[in-house]
């Protein structure tokens, strides 16, 4: 992804030790605490669902892309989501 072809940053969550953005098709976490990344890093590689792929790290920041898919629901609104 070129910097140019990004049209918007999304602040996804922020709180004073943790921040998350949104970059076009990338996610970057921002993370006072290295260990932290460290164990969601280990957490993604063992998960047995798909989980997004770790484009780079470099402290104190985790660069992840997005997981491809349909997003089963938006925070604060109605999930087009089958119940079952």
């Amino acid at each position: 992804m070129m910097m140019a072809d990004v049209e918007e940053v999304t602040v996804v969550v922020a709180h004073n030790e943790r921040a998350t953005l949104r970059v076009g098709d990338v996610f970057l976490k921002v993370d006072s605490d290295q260990a932290r990344i460290d164990v969601e890093v280990e957490a993604m590689r063992l998960a047995p669902v798909p989980t997004p792929e770790v484009l780079w790290r470099k402290p104190p920041v985790l660069a992840i892309a997005a997981v491809p898919g349909k997003a089963l629901g938006r925070l604060g609104e109605p999930s087009p989501a089958s119940p079952a």
